[in-house]
């Protein structure tokens, strides 16, 4: 097993993997019959495309979108479930993390979830806080008397797939031009949207394609296995 290794080409580029070490940067060769990429799509796309250049043509033209994360710490409890949807509010999802989060006791500590948060990428703390706190407070009453402990953000310009017309055909599956090399990642093809889920499937399918490359899956049970080839 090497751990802290980058790959740099991928083996049927030159009969082997080109890696360099994350922290001296000295190179080796690692050779394997079969050899799965799960990489995020644009990094994965620049390792595929000396040998497989039309899937990284396609994977390069998907588009990702953002995640916007809320943590809000009330001085008291002002929601009962653990889990909450808004409807007819910018609030999307809201999670109770009181007890991952360690706060003390008698405070809640609440996860807003935000998806496809283009604006807010471009909102300051500040801006974010004006929107959000009344907007939980319509949701939760007893917040509209409570004291904010902590307001903090987290943002991923990349956080998943951006479910636009032509994402679908644009995914490509486990397979690649080169036999026993693989694809696997919540963007593929997995027939799921760009989920954990779809994530774990991808895994199952490149496994598969990969032994199948190698001789050591057949065709019929490769097919059959309940997910896309």
């Amino acid at each position: 097993m090497r751990m802290g290794i980058r790959a740099r080409a991928p083996p049927a580029a030159s009969a082997g993997t080109r890696g360099s070490d994350a922290v001296g940067g000295a190179e080796e060769r690692l050779r394997a019959d079969a050899a799965i990429v799960a990489l995020p799509r644009t990094r994965a796309a620049a390792l595929i495309e000396p040998l497989d250049p039309a899937t990284a043509i396609r994977a390069l033209k998907l588009r990702d979108t953002p995640i916007v994360n809320l943590h809000v710490v009330y001085d008291r409890s002002v929601c009962e479930l653990p889990f909450v949807g808004g409807v007819d509010s910018p609030v999307q999802y809201v999670f109770d993390r009181s007890d991952a989060g360690g706060v003390g006791a008698g405070s809640q500590y609440l996860a807003v979830s935000l998806s496809g948060a283009d604006e807010e990428m471009g909102m300051s703390v500040l801006e974010l806080r004006e929107r959000y706190l009344p907007a939980l407070a319509e949701l939760f009453p007893r917040a509209r008397t409570a004291q904010v402990e902590r307001f903090l953000t987290t943002r991923e310009h990349a956080a998943t797939l951006r479910a636009e017309p032509g994402a679908g055909a644009l995914r490509p599956g486990p397979h690649t031009a080169v036999p026993g090399l693989a694809l696997a990642g919540a963007w593929t093809d997995t027939g799921w949207p760009a989920t954990l889920e779809s994530a774990v499937l991808s895994g199952h399918a490149a496994a598969r394609c990969a032994l199948k490359g190698v001789g050591l899956v057949s065709a019929a049970a490769h097919e059959g296995a309940g997910v896309r080839p």
